[in-house]
């Protein structure tokens, strides 16, 4: 069986060889050439109506106090994002950005009570801990305990899997 496999890859190598060197056309040329073939063509096609625009820098929106950034398409059809507006004629969207925006929501601290008997304020504390802690001794305690019964949790389910492997 192994023998028969073998010749029959011998013989489908050899019948697609033979256009290329053997069999030949009415003009004595090979069936087929190595040059007859090429790779195909992978370029993206032109963007319909970005040559032919006129003015298309949209007018968008206020931008005061805001970082401008400009998005739009280059001849190859990629994605550009720029700080400079792009050439005349291509078409692009401006996007601001306020540098000064959080991306991260901020801690909130519950007010302290005053104390209304209280007249004149003490400053026996410093600025820092004016400010006030927003996490709790006892949730502190608690992530400590959950942290502790998880890597219990685990060091049982390896336990568990090493007696499993090892009977």
């Amino acid at each position: 069986m192994k023998l028969f496999v073998k010749l029959m890859i011998a013989a489908l190598f050899i019948a697609l060889l033979l256009p290329f060197t053997i069999l030949k056309n009415e003009s004595g040329k090979t069936l087929m050439s190595f040059s007859d073939f090429s790779l195909p063509d992978f370029s993206v096609p032109d963007m319909p109506g970005f040559s032919d625009a006129k003015n298309l820098a949209p007018s968008v929106g206020n931008f005061d106090g805001q970082d401008i950034f400009y998005r739009w398409y280059d001849a190859d059809g990629n994605v550009q994002f720029t700080s400079e507006p792009p050439a005349q004629g291509i078409e692009y969207t401006i996007k601001g950005y306020d540098p000064n925006a959080n991306v991260i929501q901020a801690v909130k601290i519950p007010p302290k009570e005053v104390d209304s008997t209280e007249t004149t304020p003490t400053k026996s504390k410093s600025d820092s801990e004016d400010i006030g802690n927003p996490y709790s001794e006892e949730s502190i305690k608690k992530l400590f305990e959950d942290a502790e019964n998880v890597e219990k949790l685990l060091n049982q389910r390896l336990k568990d899997q090493e007696s499993a492997i090892n009977q």
